[in-house]
């Protein structure tokens, strides 16, 4: 039977791991900054679709299933962002460089009314952000 690559990893100096270890965690927020899909998101958390199932109280299908969706709950992709291990955060990206993050929409919990919370956006975020997206 063959070697495991954490057997592989773990017989590594000590200074090559470390230095294989951040890169992956830079690999995995580069992942993160650049995912378009929910299923991007759940790779990058290192994460399967059985482990989101079994997390969300459903088979694997209707994991496979949710993530080819183009149009889903708000609900829904909040307890499936928190079974990947991230929270969910809904913002409004206004034309004038302020954004409006929504608090309490998609929760799960108790009723609460939706609140906005305004904030200022850099020049430098702005920037960023548009170049992003016109990368995609």
């Amino acid at each position: 039977m063959g070697r495991s690559i954490e057997t592989v990893i773990a017989s590594l100096p000590k200074a090559r791991r470390e230095r294989i270890e951040t890169n992956a965690a830079r690999i995995a927020r580069n992942m993160i900054d650049h995912a378009d899909s929910i299923s991007e998101i759940r790779k990058a958390m290192s994460k399967t679709q059985t482990e989101i199932a079994r997390e969300l109280g459903v088979g694997q299908v209707a994991v496979a299933q949710m993530e080819k969706r183009s149009d889903l709950l708000l609900s829904t992709l909040q307890r499936y962002v928190r079974a990947a291990g991230a929270e969910l955060s809904l913002v409004i990206h206004t034309r004038q460089g302020a954004e409006i993050v929504l608090q309490g929409l998609g929760d799960l919990g108790e009723k609460k009314p939706v609140t906005a919370k305004l904030r200022r956006v850099t020049a430098e975020k702005t920037a960023k952000r548009r170049t992003l997206e016109s990368v995609k």
